[in-house]
């Protein structure tokens, strides 16, 4: 719970003991403020929001907005709004401005991809292995070359230290 909810529910509180606000009243209230929100409703809750602020006029030059939107007046930037998403939506700011399509992130899509033809590996002396890992093929981009007579084709020799 944050220190507003824990505030918020501690006032309620004082303000049920203070007064004589009715128990249905108060336990409904409280209910509310210390529920845990589901993540899927509240990133879809952000996401309608999005689309509202999709359609508040913006300059051009000061990337500030330019009629209010929720509880931000006139002038403030757009990059402190888009920082507000982001802390809230579970995907952030990215997935809210490409509307949820991975080709943002190509790169990475890039090297996952590559790092799914990494492999368990035995040979400790090949510079390619990490801690067991073949990672040849983040370094070359390809495949690496294996031979059930052979083994690894691709293998590199890691010289050691001698002295």
């Amino acid at each position: 719970m944050t220190a507003l909810k824990k505030n918020a529910v501690g006032a309620l509180d004082a303000l049920y003991h203070n007064t004589n606000l009715p128990s249905e009243m108060y336990e409904l209230l409280r209910d509310a403020m210390t529920e845990i929100e589901l993540l899927r409703d509240r990133d879809e809750e952000l996401e309608e929001l999005w689309d509202q602020f999709e359609d508040i006029p913006m300059n051009q030059e000061t990337e500030c907005i330019e009629a209010p939107f929720l509880g931000w007046g006139v002038g403030i930037s757009r990059e402190e709004i888009w920082h507000w998403f982001d802390q809230r939506h579970s995907k952030g700011v990215a997935y809210l401005l490409y509307h949820g399509q991975e080709d943002y992130v190509p790169e990475t899509k890039r090297l996952y991809g590559l790092s799914k033809l990494c492999f368990g590996c035995e040979s400790t002396d090949c510079q390619f292995n990490h801690g067991g890992q073949c990672r040849f093929a983040l370094v070359h981009e390809v495949k690496p070359s294996i031979s059930e007579h052979s083994g690894c084709l691709s293998y590199e020799y890691r010289a050691t230290d001698l002295w």
